[in-house]
Parts: C-alpha cells; sequence; structure tokens
C-alpha cells in the first residue's frame, strides 16, 4: 500500500474507534441503569414491578449479566482496534521512510 492507502485505512480505523469508544460508553450506561433498577425494585409494589417490566422500563433478572458481557464484549473490541491501530501506524511510518528513501538500514553518510 501507498501512503496515501494508509493515510485513508487509519482514517477508518479512527472512525472503528470512535464509534466502539461510544458502544463501549453507552454499554456501561446501561449497565448502571440496570443497577439502579435492580436497587429501586424493593421500594416498589410487586404489582408494579410487573407492569414496568412489562412495558420495558424496568429489565428483567438475566439483563446485568447480558449488560456486563456486552461492556466486556465492547472493551475487547476496542482494545483489538488499539492494537491494529499501533501496527497501522508503525508500517504508515515505514511507508513513509521507504517513499523518502530512508529505512531501518540505511546509514549516514560517513564523514571520512
Amino acid at each position: 500500500m501507498d501512503r496515501l492507502d494508509f493515510e485513508l485505512y487509519a482514517e477508518r480505523l479512527t472512525h472503528y474507534s470512535e464509534r466502539a469508544a461510544d458502544d463501549l460508553a453507552d454499554a456501561r450506561l446501561h449497565q448502571s441503569w440496570i443497577a439502579f433498577e435492580v436497587g429501586v425494585r424493593r421500594h416498589l409494589a410487586p404489582l408494579d414491578v410487573a407492569r414496568l417490566s412489562t412495558i420495558g422500563l424496568l429489565t428483567d433478572q438475566h439483563a446485568a449479566a447480558r449488560a456486563e458481557r456486552s461492556v466486556n464484549e465492547r472493551s475487547d473490541d476496542l482494545i483489538a482496534i488499539h492494537h491494529l491501530q499501533t501496527i497501522v501506524e508503525r508500517l504508515r511510518v515505514e511507508q513513509a521512510q521507504v517513499e523518502r528513501g530512508v529505512t531501518a538500514s540505511s546509514r549516514p553518510p560517513s564523514s571520512s
């Protein structure tokens, strides 16, 4: 790939990273809402809990586990994207050096 291809790919990864970070923030927010709902249930009458659950305002008993899995998955996604970004950035720098005629094996001219 040439420099422009790397630049475009890096930009694409940035968008994925931003989206993954947003997804992770949403998952964490959802997780905190579930924790709140679990705590507030004890203050509600059983009939109110049933009604609120039916209309979707209180989540079911398995929601906390699903929310934790979602947070973990989104976090793992973001970590993997960052790993790929690190590799792409390294290759992009190497490509830029090649295009400028500088390689890792290049040595400065001798002063003799």
